[in-house]
Order: C-alpha cells, then sequence, then structure tokens
C-alpha cells in the first residue's frame, strides 16, 4: 500500500546496519506506518507541507534570519527530513546518534533539527544577499561538516519547547491534515497499532483525491469563469421564474415592469 521514495532505502540501510536482517524486518513496517507514512502516500503534497513547519519556527526563533531567507522555498530540506538525515549524513556513529535522538520524540522534532541547524548557520546565511535564492538554496541544501550533535540536538529540544507545533504562527499546525503523521503519532509513550496506522494512510489518501478534485474544478472554473458566470446568471434567472410562476407573483413583477418602462418613456 506505501509508495517508494527516493532515499527510503537510506533509512532502511539505518535499521539494518543497528538492528541487524531479523530486528529490522519488524521495525521496517513501524517505521514506515508510524514515522514516515505522509512520506509514502500517492502524491507528496503532505512531505511539501511538513516543510512549511521551518519559516514558522524561524519566525519564532529568529525573525530577521527569517526574513532574509523568505523568498527561498524551504524545499532545500526535503532530502534530509525525507530521509531522517540518512542520505545527508555518512557517518555511522552521526546517524545511529541522530536516530536514537529522533525516535525518542514526535516526528516534528526533524524539522526542528534543521531549523537549528539553520539557526547554527546564521552568519553565513546572512552574508549572502537575500535576492540570490540559488545561492541560499544550494547553502541550506548542503549540512554543514562536521555536523556538531550533540549541540544541535540541545537546540533542538530546546526550540520544540519554547515553540512548541501547535503554538507556531499562521496557524500552520493546525493546517495540516488531522491524518498527518506529525499529529497522529505525537505520544511516543502509547504507539499505534499497524492497523490503526494504515487506516490512517487509506484516509488520508482519500483526502488526497478529494483535494485534487477540488483543484480541478476550481481551476476548470477559473479558466471558464465568463461562461460559468454566464449559466450560473441563466440558471439563477430560470429559477426565480419557475419560482415567481409557483407563487404566482410573475404577474405582478411584470405589471412592475411595464409601469417602469411607460415612466421611462414619459420621462423622455
Amino acid at each position: 500500500m506505501l509508495h517508494y521514495f527516493q532515499g527510503y532505502h537510506d533509512i532502511v540501510q539505518v535499521l539494518l546496519l543497528v538492528l541487524g536482517e531479523e530486528r529490522a524486518a519488524a521495525a521496517v513496517p513501524r517505521m514506515s506506518l508510524l514515522r514516515i507514512r505522509d512520506y509514502m502516500l500517492p502524491k507528496m503534497d503532505p512531505a511539501l507541507r511538513h516543510l512549511q513547519l521551518l519559516p514558522a519556527i524561524l519566525q519564532s526563533v529568529d525573525e530577521p534570519l527569517a526574513a532574509h531567507l523568505s523568498q527561498t522555498k524551504p524545499y532545500f530540506a526535503l532530502s534530509a527530513t525525507l530521509t531522517l538525515y540518512a542520505h545527508d549524513i555518512q557517518e555511522y556513529s552521526d546517524i545511529a546518534r541522530l536516530y536514537d535522538f529522533l525516535l525518542a520524540h514526535e516526528p516534528a522534532m526533524s524539522l526542528y533539527l534543521f531549523a537549528a541547524i539553520i539557526v547554527s548557520r546564521r552568519s553565513e546565511l546572512l552574508d549572502i544577499p537575500s535576492d540570490e535564492g540559488e545561492m541560499l538554496h544550494f547553502t541550506l541544501s548542503k549540512l554543514p561538516q562536521p555536523l556538531n550533535l550533540e549541540v544541535l540536538i540541545s537546540r533542538s529540544l530546546e526550540l520544540f519547547n519554547n515553540h512548541p507545533p501547535e503554538r507556531l504562527p499562521h496557524l500552520i499546525w493546525w493546517r495540516l491534515s488531522s491524518y498527518s503523521v506529525l499529529k497522529t503519532s505525537r505520544s511516543i509513550q502509547q504507539p499505534q497499532t499497524l492497523d490503526e496506522a494504515e487506516l490512517l494512510f487509506e484516509k488520508q489518501a482519500q483526502q488526497l483525491k478529494r483535494d485534487e478534485a477540488l483543484r480541478r474544478r476550481i481551476a476548470f472554473l477559473s479558466k471558464h469563469k465568463r461562461s460559468t458566470m454566464s449559466v450560473a446568471a441563466a440558471l439563477l434567472v430560470g429559477g426565480v421564474s419557475i419560482w415567481l410562476r409557483r407563487t404566482e407573483q410573475d404577474k405582478f413583477v411584470w405589471s412592475v415592469i411595464l409601469w417602469a418602462s411607460k415612466c421611462l418613456r414619459w420621462g423622455r
């Protein structure tokens, strides 16, 4: 039922290396459905919505830096957050330590970690003009080497505790789907079953289909705005006419129209 994405094998590889084949076989489905489910839906829209939390976190923490990066879309964080950093961090000890941290906290923590990385590069990023979007995107998409993981982990926890998801600006958290893994896997102590996660996957997939159908309708109506308005006006007039006839108000209306036309002629 899950849809493969480029980099999924990086996540599985970490589980294999740390847990061994037998334990990894049991861990992979849970990781897939309870941690990265939004990335394995038929479309990537939910994954891209995750990234919208980054500007909100930065605005809460460092408004000048957030303003400096405001013209740069947060897609630079997609590779790292999509693979829980397994694609971008090569050192076994580092990625194993990072997975210990990420899996001990709710899924949104990976975004707070990226925000902590951005804040740690504040001076470097402010030296790049804000109108050089490609340079900013390139710089942000490459994690600095080496990573001071312990400092970043502490900073991520600080950001999360001081600016939890539900208090981020622009109601960004509340605009996420209620079926999103960011919301449904918040409790580490009481995890869902795989059956519950599969049901949430199906509901979110259906929601995506409805959203896509709605977007298509809106695009169609926008493209054919004039003809749509004409049809709507014709239907409205027709509906009013039928109502007038059924309520026997049509004679009165016509008498008012005739009286008005006579007044116009007399006025001339």
